[in-house]
Parts: C-alpha cells; sequence; structure tokens
C-alpha cells in the first residue's frame, strides 16, 4: 500500500506539471519572473499584420487549435504592436520539412524586418543561416527542426549578446550591435505549406 501511495503521488504531481506547461499559459513561478503572453491562444490581439513587399497583398493570418497559423498564397508577417528592446523570447513553431519561415526579433514596423532587424531562421535548406542562426549576423550551429512536430525557440537578447537554444539545445551564442529596438515578428513564405505558432511569451530584461 506504502508504494501504491508513492505511485499516486507521483502522477498526481505528473499531471500537475504538465497543466502547469499547458501552451499558452503563464505559470505562477513565470508570471513572478516576470514573463507575459504575446498570444492569448485565442485571438489575434496584439498583433499587427505586415506586406513582405509594397506589390504584393499582405499573408492572411488566422488562430486554430491554440496556434497562430498561415498557409495563404501570398507571404508576410505579423508583427507584435508593441516595441522592445532586451529580452528573453519563448515560442514554439511546427512546419513541414521544407519550410522557409522565421521569427523577427527587434524589427521596424516599416520596411524589410530582416534589415531593420533580426531574422531567426526557421529553414534548413539555405546555403548559409539556416535554422537557428540570425540570417547575416550570427551563424548557428548545425541543426534541423523536428518535421510535423512542436520544436521550441528559447532566445535571449541582452544588448549585443544573443543565445539561441532549440528544442533544448544551444545552438548559436554570438555578439551583433546593428539593431537595439523593435516588435518581434512571424513570417510566412509561400510554397513550403502551412506554418504555425504558439506559446510565445516573453520577459524583458531590466538592467
Amino acid at each position: 500500500m506504502k508504494n501504491f501511495g508513492i505511485v499516486i503521488c507521483l502522477l498526481a504531481a505528473a499531471c500537475l506539471s504538465l497543466k502547469a506547461q499547458a501552451p499558452n499559459t503563464i505559470a505562477r513561478e513565470e508570471s513572478a519572473a516576470g514573463w507575459k503572453l504575446l498570444f492569448d491562444g485565442a485571438t489575434l490581439n496584439g498583433w499587427e499584420p505586415h506586406q513582405a513587399s509594397a506589390s504584393q497583398p499582405a499573408a492572411k493570418w488566422g488562430v486554430a487549435d491554440g496556434a497562430i497559423f498561415s498557409a495563404d498564397d501570398h507571404p508576410g508577417w505579423l508583427g507584435t504592436a508593441d516595441t522592445f528592446t532586451d529580452f528573453n523570447l519563448k515560442v514554439d513553431f511546427r512546419a513541414g520539412e521544407r519550410i522557409n519561415s522565421g521569427v523577427f526579433l527587434r524589427s521596424k514596423k516599416e520596411g524589410g524586418p530582416a534589415d531593420t532587424g533580426y531574422e531567426l531562421q526557421i529553414w534548413d535548406f539555405r546555403p548559409t543561416y539556416k535554422t537557428g542562426a540570425l540570417v547575416n549576423a550570427i551563424e548557428a550551429e548545425p541543426t534541423k527542426i523536428l518535421a510535423d512536430q512542436w520544436n521550441s525557440y528559447d532566445v535571449t537578447a541582452d544588448g549585443d549578446h544573443f543565445v539561441v537554444v532549440l528544442n533544448g539545445k544551444k545552438v548559436l551564442d554570438g555578439h551583433d550591435s546593428k539593431h537595439s529596438s523593435g516588435v518581434i515578428g512571424l513570417q510566412y513564405n509561400t510554397g513550403a505549406g502551412k506554418v504555425e505558432f504558439r506559446n510565445i511569451k516573453i520577459r524583458p530584461i531590466r538592467h
């Protein structure tokens, strides 16, 4: 009976842990540490669509099954209404093997987000600056996404110091000072199928 009681306690603890880690939620410990959600799991409140170029309509974005997604005929990106400087950022993404996407960091609302800020790459088949890299800024260690599964990025942008962890493995640790403040963005490119994002949360770094 004693062992049975231990098993029950362990199962209860595991259930509580899973509940605390549910997507698009903030655990009590995270809230105390200053984390906040950028995506509420149900709406696009706090996000703004942008065109990839002036000659094309912006990609259409939606929310389904607790994730932001796009699978449109036009490329584009979705940016936060708020701007950020130094921060920790977490975001989950899911897509097929050939996906060409990314997460923009410190980008401006006007102009190309990869030029006005940093593009954290999600593309295994680019010749350089593949998945995990900051395009045209800092290369990453060789890595690949888990196709058709949820992947997790954990990013630290503190001044000119960037650290990127993909699925629990550090793939980038370097310095670049070109961009200091801007929005967080989600990229969609046509031709590679659907891309989804969820569990997007940020913790500003105070100095």
